[in-house]
């Protein structure tokens, strides 16, 4: 049986997900960097850099001043969806292990059940 708050709370992340209008995958940092001249260290920067896995292989590129507000929104949405995306999956599962026969839930009980957040014995 699946149960009518799970069902409602999915259908609420994926309005939620529809509603992300900017996405961009990546961490975005910001460098600055020392150098000597003159006998005198300059600061400069800050530079942007947007990093970000592509077939296997680690992207960079310098993202300008005027392009960051932008670019921060998109991996604020890419990071909101992949949040979302874990509770959609995680809410899928439970109701999926809801509606299983009883016997298969015991059988892959230590599988499906959190682990218990208690202290750890030494």
């Amino acid at each position: 049986m699946i149960t009518p708050s799970l069902q409602q709370e999915r259908s609420r992340i994926l309005e939620e997900m529809a509603r992300i209008d900017q996405m961009i995958r990546g961490h975005l940092s910001e460098q600055t960097f020392r150098v000597q001249r003159g006998g005198h260290a300059v600061t400069q920067g800050p530079y942007f850099l947007l990093q970000r896995r592509e077939k296997g292989k680690n992207n960079c590129q310098r993202v300008g001043t005027d392009e960051v507000e932008a670019i921060v929104a998109g991996v604020q949405g890419y990071a909101r969806f992949q949040k979302l995306a874990q509770r959609y999956a995680a809410l899928t599962e439970q109701m999926t292990w809801n509606q299983q026969a009883p016997d298969i839930k015991k059988k892959f009980q230590p599988f499906w059940r959190p682990a218990s957040r208690g202290p750890r014995s030494a």
